[in-house]
């Protein structure tokens, strides 16, 4: 096993942990285009039996990782590699602990997990965010989608590489990728070690968080727009005194063609085929039917047209959306 560290500016901290790992652990570091002035930390990581590699310039976490995983790819026979991160967030108690595991359960992805009470605000909001959607929009039972603390089994190496994303997105896109590499996960409670309130961090909240939550950002604008788009035009036909389950039609059509084209485009970067359209008009026909007959019941029964579409809506989005990601769109 040998453990991969992406550093940008690191401090003591990353001299730190290669003193605590055993000596007979290859250790990759990989410098990404940090200031001349951290140059003596990486010749002491030299010094302390590390092998260094150097950007010229930063070109983010991802990139790194890719740069040290290439690197072990041509030049070592390893089991795998454990990534950790260079502000001392993870212990060599942790550390070793994922090795345990890969050798336990050969092929199986590793992760660290933390105790959310336990990390500074910025973090905790960010994780806990992170978490709900991704696995809303993946089904993955995964807590901490944001650790760097991680087991990369080498029989996945190829997929890694090819894994786009240069910065704090990357291993996001690694996680949403797992189910259809058909890769075995496991998630271990690891500690939760902040410094300074997590000061050292090179995370940048704004930026970095968009590029996270992109693909999930994606479903969710998708969802909105169409719904919006939808409620716009029942409305409107409404008050041309239209019957409500027309008009639930009307708006439903325009929509799930809208719908449609932006999911296969943007979403999924994917091409317009005749496979997914009939696939997917089968499931708006469904839908519109079953939401045509309640909304025709409920409105019968004195419900009002809006609240009774919200109803319809809150009933079959689930099943909708689920429908969407394992069929239509799987691939």
């Amino acid at each position: 096993m040998t453990v991969l560290i992406p550093a940008y500016n690191p401090d003591e901290k990353l001299l730190d942990l290669l003193r605590e790992l055993p000596s007979d652990m290859p250790v990759l570091i990989v410098n990404d285009g940090s200031d001349s002035s951290c140059d003596f930390l990486f010749e002491k990581a030299r010094m302390l039996g590390a092998v260094v590699l150097t950007h010229e310039e930063n070109k983010g976490k991802g990139a790194a990782l890719r740069t040290g995983i290439a690197y072990l790819s041509a030049h070592c026979e390893t089991e795998g590699v454990i990534t950790a991160d260079a502000d001392g967030q993870h212990s060599y108690e942790d550390i070793m602990r994922i090795v345990e595991v890969m050798r336990a359960e050969p092929g199986t992805f590793v992760m660290g997990g933390r105790d959310f009470s336990k990390m500074p605000f910025r973090s905790r909001f960010g994780n806990t965010a992170t978490r709900f959607l991704f696995r809303f929009s993946t089904g993955l039972n995964i807590s901490d989608t944001q650790t760097g603390l991680r087991g990369l089994p080498a029989q996945i190496f190829d997929k890694l590489l090819s894994t786009p994303g240069d910065r704090y997105e990357y291993e996001i896109n690694v996680l949403l990728a797992l189910k259809a590499w058909k890769t075995p996960y496991k998630e271990i409670t690891i500690s939760t070690i902040y410094y300074e309130n997590n000061k050292s961090s090179h995370f940048r909240p704004l930026l970095d968080g968009f590029q996270v939550f992109i693909r999930v950002v994606l479903y969710a604008l998708s969802s909105l727009t169409c719904t919006i788009l939808d409620y716009a035009v029942y409305l409107i036909l409404t008050l041309f005194g239209i019957l409500p389950g027309v008009c639930y039609v009307a708006a439903r059509v325009i929509s799930a063609i809208t719908n449609y084209m932006i999911n296969c485009k943007v979403v999924f970067k994917g091409k317009l085929s005749l496979k997914s359209a009939l696939q997917y008009a089968l499931l708006v026909i469904i839908v519109m039917a079953f939401g045509t007959t309640c909304i025709t019941y409920l409105t019968a029964h004195s419900i009002n047209p809006v609240i009774a579409k919200m109803i319809v809506d809150c009933i079959t989005f689930v099943v909708n959306y689920f429908v969407q990601r394992k069929v239509i769109f799987k691939k």
